[in-house]
């Protein structure tokens, strides 16, 4: 009886841990659909299955919800940056001026050129990149852009790759989730256990 007891919450613990192991094993497995035979029900694992419905509702929520275009425009749409893409531009006009402007004619507008057309220019981008940005972010928030290209990536994913993915971001998590199935199902074997022993 003593045995008995003791072995009840140690089973438990091991069917617990078991079926949540089984459980996120089967968010990968099988990759292939597996018919069982008598009720001509089809088995396939969870991502294998709706590999392209994960993949569309992510690419939706990453669109809709965490990082929406306007985000990413604002996060680039800075002062700091547009101040270096003209200066960007500026140089490039600069090199292209070097090679296709005569050196006595460039020594003449060089002056012109570094103390007004560069302030000119770099204030007409300015401008025009913050317009633009806004422009931009409406028209690929509309259109869903980030969406559709989440969702390709996705899907483009070998299941094995996705797994591999997420192992490598949820591995911590999912060896916790297999442990909290032992320890619940061992205190639900104590509390069997002390009930058969007090009964």
């Amino acid at each position: 009886m003593t045995i008995k007891l003791v072995l009840m919450p140690v089973i438990a613990a091991f069917i617990g841990w078991g079926t949540n192991v089984l459980a996120i094993r089967m968010l990968f497995w099988p990759r292939k659909p597996i018919r069982i035979p008598l009720i001509g029900y089809e088995f396939c694992g969870l991502l294998p299955k709706r590999q392209s419905d994960i993949a569309r509702s992510i690419g939706e929520i990453i669109n809709d919800e965490l990082l929406p275009i306007q985000s990413l425009v604002d996060a680039v749409n800075t002062k700091e940056m547009r101040q270096h893409l003209a200066h960007l531009i500026c140089t490039n006009i600069e090199s292209k001026l070097k090679r296709f402007v005569p050196a006595f004619l460039l020594r003449s507008i060089q002056g012109l050129f570094d103390n007004v057309l560069k302030d000119l220019v770099a204030r007409e981008i300015g401008d025009l990149i913050a317009n633009l940005g806004s422009d931009l972010a409406t028209e690929l928030q509309s259109t869903g852009l980030l969406a559709r290209l989440v969702e390709e990536k996705i899907r483009s994913y070998d299941i094995t790759g996705l797994e591999s993915l997420i192992l490598q971001v949820a591995r911590t998590e999912l060896r916790y989730i297999e442990l909290l199935g032992a320890i619940l199902g061992g205190m639900i074997g104590l509390i069997q256990t002390a009930i058969v022993y007090l009964v």
